[in-house]
């Protein structure tokens, strides 16, 4: 099975005892980047971290609540932020955008901003984008006279390029987006904002120099929580598994890290084939989640797989109990493999009457599952259950989606209804009839195979009864001729003898014992060892 399998709203609370992170810095990083609920939640964690500039984590707390709508939250944190430090000019630029949102006038706040810390480039692209926000055709001017202030105070400082850039991705205009991009964190080699802006234009482009330049931007900056993220992002949407499985384990060590993160690297483990590791997280997960939350559900999931991976069947079943009995997260559902799994498990530890109703339920949510089709038709087939067998057969074939193989077996287990003495006569002749048509339909889509043909003979014979009126005798010298074409005739002693044994008996019937004893010789040729038939044949 293909790597990218995600589970919906696996959203779990967690934490990480690893230290190695910016702190509130973090949260900067991910507003920069358009993370809103993401920055909203590291800053809100750091918050009250002695490291924490309170007015500036108020700003960029503020500015997410806008641009999510939240205005009288936006202006509740700008406050908040003035309160802790007045002559942090930012602040003043979010009550300004407040106001020039609501068509207000907000020279008054923009100039206070600028008093505070005058010919500042960075301050100076921030009103641009107030500006911008509120409106860019209306207030265009005032835009275009910002920048072009922020590149004369500081030709080198990036963010204004960056803001140019983030113009032309508004626009679509991919290709000089990243242009820009480059421009601004060529001027500054160190610039997260602009490496990742830059790498999540390109990805879609080039998805190779989008993860190369992330992974430079990660050697300079390594404890950068976004950073690290995002390159373990692009590695899995680029089906890089195993290098998407070493990012996350450094990533989730950060503190910084998201609690879904986790639940991504449980199911990175268990792609990478780390069954061990991957259970083990999803164990510490439930351990550490509240009796009764949602997410419990979703680790047990992979408690399961992994089990089954691991081929411990015992405790895949407990597992799978345990799973089944928790209830289902609200806009969540069955997975087919939650009963696929269940139901092999149950079938390893002898639950066979289980296993095949948790398959039924799977086949349920998945019709179109041709592989577990193929193996519930092979398991009642097994069990010498061939009305069921080939019932299952038969759906895959009136799916058009079997393959040769598939109608061979179809054919057999028709068969196989057809010699069971206890089934109604009409039923059986009806599967005989069905056995010959998919027989002879298979033997035309690959002529010359030995199993086929060899089944040809089976069913002259089984036609025919005791009567051995010669119905196989061409089938066998068929496959005769097939076999004595093949340089390696090991492995096929026992349909030579099934050959020669019925053309011996056919002819020896008839009186013609000098081609009955040449049949019976060629047995005895492949079969030395076997006296019985030696003193037989010398008694002819």
């Amino acid at each position: 099975m293909k790597t990218k399998f995600l589970f919906a709203s696996l959203i779990l609370m967690g934490a990480s005892l690893v230290t190695n992170a910016q702190g509130y810095k973090d949260g900067i990083e991910y507003y920069k980047v358009d993370r809103l609920d993401n920055a909203k939640e590291l800053l809100e964690r750091n918050l009250n971290d002695a490291r924490t500039d309170k007015a500036e984590a108020f700003y960029y707390l503020g500015q997410i609540a806008l641009h999510q709508g939240k205005v009288s939250e936006a202006a509740a944190n700008f406050e908040k932020g003035i309160a802790a430090n007045a002559n942090n000019p930012y602040n003043y630029v979010g009550q300004a955008a407040i106001a020039l949102r609501n068509g207000g006038d907000a020279k008054a706040l923009l100039e206070k901003a600028r008093k505070l810390v005058k010919k500042d480039p960075k301050l100076e692209v921030e009103i641009a984008r107030a500006y911008y926000d509120a409106n860019p055709t209306t207030y265009a001017k005032d835009i275009d006279k910002c920048i072009k202030n922020a590149r004369k105070w500081s030709p080198e400082d990036p963010d204004s390029y960056i803001f140019e850039a983030d113009t032309k991705a508004d626009k679509q205009d991919w290709g000089n987006a990243a242009g820009i991009y480059e421009l601004a964190f060529g001027q500054d080699p160190n610039n997260i904002e602009a490496y990742v802006k830059y790498a999540n234009t390109y990805f879609n482009v080039v998805p190779s120099i989008a993860i190369q330049r992330l992974e430079e931007l990660q050697a300079k900056v390594p404890n950068s929580a976004l950073v690290q993220r995002e390159l373990a992002e692009k590695y899995y949407a680029d089906n890089l598994g195993t290098k998407a499985a070493e990012q996350y384990g450094k990533y989730i060590k950060n503190p910084n890290h998201f609690a879904q993160d986790e639940v991504r690297y449980v199911q990175l483990l268990f792609f990478g084939d780390k069954f061990e590791e991957s259970y083990d997280l999803a164990t510490q997960l439930i351990n550490r989640l509240t009796p009764g939350d949602e997410n419990i559900y979703y680790m047990k999931r992979m408690q399961l797989y992994n089990l089954v991976q691991l081929k411990k069947w015992p405790e895949a079943v407990e597992a799978g109990k345990s799973f089944f009995d928790t209830m289902i997260p609200k806009g969540s559902a069955r997975e087919s493999r939650d009963y696929t799994d269940y139901g092999q498990a149950l079938l390893e530890v002898g639950n066979g009457a289980e296993a095949i109703s948790a398959f039924e339920a799977a086949l349920k949510l998945n019709p179109n599952n041709f592989d577990l089709i193929r193996y519930m038709g092979d398991s009642y087939a097994e069990t010498e259950d061939y009305v069921n067998a080939a019932a299952y057969y038969q759906r895959l074939y009136d799916s058009g989606n079997c393959k040769a193989n598939d109608i061979f077996y179809l054919s057999r287990y028709y068969y196989g209804i057809a010699s069971n003495k206890d089934l109604d006569e009409a039923v059986k002749a009806d599967a005989l009839n069905k056995s010959q048509q998919y027989l002879d339909e298979v033997d035309k889509m690959v002529p010359g195979n030995v199993q086929i043909v060899n089944q040809k003979a089976r069913l002259a014979m089984f036609r025919e009864g005791d009567a051995n009126t010669g119905a196989a005798v061409e089938p066998y010298r068929e496959l005769i001729s097939i076999l004595d074409a093949k340089e390696d005739k090991s492995g096929y002693q026992n349909y030579y003898r099934s050959a020669y044994s019925y053309l011996a008996g056919y002819y020896f019937n008839r009186g013609d014992k000098a081609t009955a004893k040449s049949y019976y010789q060629k047995w005895l040729d492949i079969e030395p060892e076997n006296d019985a038939l030696r003193k037989y044949i010398n008694s002819l």
